[in-house]
């Protein structure tokens, strides 16, 4: 089930391009595939499926045309000249692939194939001719050209072909509807070298990139470089534009250059890893250099590690997708867990080589495909794998879709895998194979419990075929089935260096069923005394002491008579019925004659004369992962650490081991990719049945941004599991759903906002709706706005307060930017509700309150994927008006632990820093008030910021006596003052004269004479 559907994101990258779907904006970027699960129950059955999502609208390969549309017709006539496909897929959305076709030297011309299903079906496909795109970049030769190979990064193509290598414009920016290539140089590089070239690339998917995410491309040609040439392998990070040598100067002037396979990055850790073989002495190494500047470092980072020389054909090196599960394949396949610096061997293919893999990150599946056609398997992270079976079409290749599903890929069809659960066969493969060999095996009890096969290789195999008759890696978690009934399971590989004859091999097995024995239907000497003499020739003689009623046959040759406590015989020649010839499984245990009575031994057929009655298969699936965060319960979810953050994981490991003795140690192994990132910690238990509970915490460690893996191996489970790896991916960023919140005092209805209607008690109206073109009033005056924000923005529409020249000079539009309506700006409801100043354009209605407003608390919470959280130190503030007015003043609390930080950051920041935690502001002016508050960097990866909106209205006018009483006073002082001056200035002196007056009154009076 693939449902394909067009969605639309918000703006979550804003740098990306743009489509525009009515009043939608849609971003092209690379977004990762949904993966949707439903389960069913209906009574006590469980009903399951899953399928997958696909943003078709958003998906940056899908918004080209990749060249001329051709027909079926077209293609099919292609098909006589392919002799090679090349699949590349989308990082990111795994069901979007595309297929090319290698042509010989009688057709020319580049064909890709566009699926978005995953291949579901050959008409699905699209199919475009590239050829015209390619030969317009060529100035000269235009003959035998071909697809070489191709690699589909997040943003990029990357086409190699026999003229040259192509890459693509940024796929995120479609300036018109046909694809754009452009041609990167080599110089001294011929169509005789790219036809030999490779491409190399490390899958990561980058949806919602950060700034330390980039791809890395590497071309290698299979030639050793000339003196005129500065390498034969290079490497580009995207844009792809300049492409540098792989190897270093220090490389450059060595005598006996190694040949570089290939070079890739280790995205974990910033580094470069090459696979080095040197042609002379057959040496094949893995060096590892740290990344400075984007070039590797002259200095490895960890001392070579040399490979043995049984690995005498590298063919290359891949990281599994989304991990750090190093590979290097060749003849043998080696696998390193810690970038390079240790390798583990996985496979032993002696004479034949892998030649490719597929990969799927969802299932963690990996497939090897030699060059013979055998398919082998295994679980990214584990040491054990298998074999699925050979495909014996000339032309194919293997592919996983989102889903893991495994394709079989034609020129002409395609097959999807599958499995049927009852009998177990492949759509692909058929039964499932017998790993078993044409040889004897010699059974020895160990215990009640255990046993060890030991594999015979007669005295005159020829050392060609010796191989045919061992145990080999990929016998380990494999069942070793008996006819007669009864199972073992593989333990151990042991290998025999002390020369033990006949027996080059050995397996340490432990008993699931008892193996039945031999009966009388079969052999008549199990019911006899024997007695075993050695020779002196390294054989060992077992004579029937009473053979009345037994004997040995003819065919109990390559039967083992199995002895409890002493040494196993392996029948290896008929003499007579009374005695046979054997090897000793363990001969220095049997030196002397010992005789044996009736019933105290046994004798097992696992023999080969006549067909061999033993198998060797896949073990079925031993355990169950069970994840207890039900948020998680995806295997590849990335997991955001904030600074001074952690992430707590809990898993349980439920076995399913049936008749089997458990060992007492985890079955889990904890990887991470970047140990230096963070840090990782990990707690396990064993439960009263057997299960085993891990925990594992995750914390931020440094203030250090990057990404790693983090892999759950269950190392003791079978490949046949559906899940035997975790690979959740931990960055140490800011995750794009972490936001700072500003929590309004008054909770406001969104029916409310839509009306602008929303009244308190006493009726007053709680929203206001700001006029067209509105500009807030700056400190010169209402009248004289100086902001260039625009709320209510309509550019058909007068401007308001636009009266003096400044209030002309400022102002400016940005979501109504030449625009001439308000229906041209294209707001969408988020924008018109948002309080971002980047939207001010759209924003029509703000809260609105009573003048004056005094302490209104500032409620901050930050707010994740899981949880919210009130804000409050060490998360320390600062706080703007975005529109520079002054008449508002704030509060905070000053604890002392507050207060050294505070005096360390502003000095820094050149801005006052407050304490979330009884932030409150009071505000004396009038209208609207734009505040924005930003967290305090260092404490937070993210760029924590919050704006809102206050409107105050309802403002009383000033009462003018001061006015009139200041005036009044100003001009009476002024006046006296005056008068003064005059009064100097004439020599006028009052109060001498008032003094005079009062005392010629006096002298009047006293003069006065009554009579009487």
């Amino acid at each position: 089930m693939t449902p394909n559907m067009g969605l639309k994101y918000p703006n979550t990258e804003p740098e990306k391009a743009r489509k525009s779907f009515g009043q939608e904006v849609v971003y092209i970027s690379a977004v990762e595939e949904w993966i949707i699960k439903v389960t069913m129950q209906e009574g006590l059955n469980i009903y399951d499926t899953e399928g997958t999502l696909l943003d078709l609208v958003r998906e940056p390969i899908l918004q080209w045309r990749l060249g001329n549309n051709m027909t079926k017709t077209q293609v099919i006539r292609l098909f006589q000249y392919v002799i090679d496909v090349k699949v590349t897929k989308c990082p990111c959305a795994n069901d979007v692939a595309l297929i090319g076709y290698i042509l010989n030297t009688t057709y020319n011309g580049v064909y890709i194939g566009l699926t978005i299903s995953g291949f579901a079906s050959f008409d699905e496909t699209k199919w475009y001719d590239m050829t015209e795109i390619i030969y317009s970049q060529l100035k000269d030769e235009h003959k035998g050209l071909t697809l070489i190979d191709m690699v589909l990064t997040n943003h990029f193509l990357v086409i190699l072909t026999s003229l040259g290598l192509y890459v693509s414009s940024d796929l995120r920016y479609p300036v018109s509807s046909d694809i754009q290539l452009s041609r990167a140089d080599f110089c001294g590089f011929e169509r005789v070298d790219y036809i030999k070239g490779k491409l190399w690339y490390n899958e990561n998917c980058f949806a919602n990139r950060e700034s330390f995410e980039v791809d890395y491309v590497t071309i290698t040609f299979d030639r050793n470089r000339t003196l005129s040439e500065s390498s034969s392998c290079f490497y580009s990070k995207e844009p792809f534009i300049q492409w540098l040598p792989c190897l270093t100067s220090s490389f450059k002037s060595s005598r006996f250059l190694p040949h570089v396979i290939t070079f890739l990055i280790d995205q974990n850790t910033n580094a470069g890893i090459y696979l080095f073989h040197n042609q002379r002495s057959k040496q094949t190494s893995v060096s590892v250099s740290v990344l400075k500047d984007g070039k590797p470092n002259l200095r490895p980072k960890f001392p070579n590690f040399r490979f043995p020389s049984s690995f005498f054909h590298p063919v290359g090196m891949v990281f599994h997708p989304r991990s750090h599960f190093l590979y290097v394949y060749g003849n043998q396949v080696w696998l390193s867990m810690d970038g390079g610096n240790n390798f583990e061997l996985l496979c032993d293919f002696l004479s034949h080589y892998v030649t490719k893999t597929a990969h799927s990150f969802y299932t963690s599946d990996i497939a090897f495909i030699t060059k013979q056609g055998v398919i082998y398997t295994t679980k990214a992270g584990l040491t054990r794998y298998t074999r699925s079976g050979k495909l014996v079409d000339n032309i194919f290749t293997l592919y996983y879709d989102h889903l893991g599903i495994l394709h079989k890929v034609n020129p002409d069809r395609y097959y999807a895998n599958s499995y049927h659960s009852d009998s177990g066969t492949s759509a692909l493969f058929g039964q499932p194979p017998d790993m078993g060999f044409d040889t004897a095996l010699a059974p020895q009890y160990l215990s009640p419990t255990e046993m060890i096969f030991f594999a015979y290789v007669p005295l005159n195999e020829p050392n060609s075929k010796l191989y045919k008759r061992k145990f080999k890696n990929i016998h380990v978690g494999k069942e070793i089935n008996y006819s007669k009934g009864g199972k073992a399971l593989i333990r151990d590989v042991l290998v025999h260096t002390n020369n033990l004859l006949g027996f080059h091999t050995s397996v340490l097995t432990e008993i699931l069923e008892p193996f039945g024995t031999e009966g009388y239907d079969t052999t008549s000497a199990i019911d006899a005394p024997i007695t075993v003499t050695y020779t002196g020739n390294s054989f060992y003689r077992v004579v029937i002491s009473d053979f009345q009623s037994a004997a040995f046959a003819d065919s109990d040759i390559e039967k083992t008579i199995v002895i409890p406590g002493y040494s196993s015989f392996l029948i290896t020649e008929f003499i007579n019925t009374s005695t046979v010839l054997s090897l000793a499984t363990m001969p220095p245990k049997m030196q002397t004659s010992l005789s044996f009575t009736d019933k105290s031994w046994f004798l097992y057929g696992f023999g080969s004369i006549k067909g061999r009655n033993w198998t060797i298969n896949q073990r079925p699936c031993n355990y169950w992962i069970q994840q207890n965060d039900l948020d998680s319960i995806s295997l590849n979810v990335v997991n955001y650490i904030d600074v001074g953050n952690q992430a707590n994981n809990e898993f349980k490991l439920i076995p399913n081991t049936k008749g089997m003795r458990l060992l007492e140690v985890p079955p889990v192994i904890v990887a991470v990719g970047n140990p230096t990132l963070l840090e990782v910690t990990t707690e396990g238990h064993f439960d009263m049945a057997d299960s085993y509970h891990l925990k594992v915490d995750i914390a931020s460690k440094f203030f250090e941004k990057g990404s790693t893996s983090l892999a759950l191996i269950v190392w003791e489970a079978s490949t046949s599991c559906s899940v035997t790896t975790i690979l959740p991916i931990m960055k140490s960023s800011c995750s794009y759903l972490r936001t700072l919140h500003h929590i309004p005092g008054r909770n406001i209805p969104p029916e409310d906002w839509i009306s602008g209607v929303h009244k308190d008690s006493q009726g007053f109206n709680m929203i206001k709706t700001l006029p067209i073109n509105y500009r807030p009033p700056s400190n010169m005056g209402i009248s004289i706005p100086l902001t260039d924000n625009f709320y209510h923005a309509d550019p058909s529409k007068p401007i308001p307060r636009n009266l003096f020249y400044k209030s002309k000079e400022t102002g400016k539009y940005k979501q109504c930017a030449n625009a001439t309506n308000r229906e041209m700006c294209s707001c969408t409801e988020h924008q018109k509700s948002s309080h971002a100043v980047a939207f001010s354009d759209c924003k029509e209605k703000v809260h609105r309150f009573k003048f004056p407003v005094i302490q209104y608390p500032v409620a901050l919470e930050i707010f994740t994927e899981k949880e919210k959280f009130a804000v409050k130190p060490p998360y320390l503030v600062t706080m703007t008006e975005v529109n520079m007015r002054q008449n508002w003043q704030i509060r905070h609390n000053m604890p002392e632990n507050v207060k050294k930080m505070k005096n360390y950051l502003e000095p820094i920041l050149k801005t006052p820093v407050y304490n979330p935690l009884g932030l409150n502001i009071s505000i004396r002016g009038s209208e609207l008030f734009h505040f924005k508050v930003s967290v305090v960097p260092g404490v937070s990866f993210c760029n924590l910021e919050e704006e809102f909106q206050i409107y105050v209205d309802e403002v009383p006018l000033p009462f003018p006596g001061h006015t009139l009483i200041a005036v009044a006073t100003s001009v009476v002082l002024g006046g006296l003052i005056f008068v003064a001056f005059i009064f100097q200035l004439r020599n006028i002196h009052p109060l001498r004269a008032f003094r005079k007056y009062v005392r010629g009154k006096a002298t009047n009076l006293s003069n006065i004479s009554v009579d009487l």
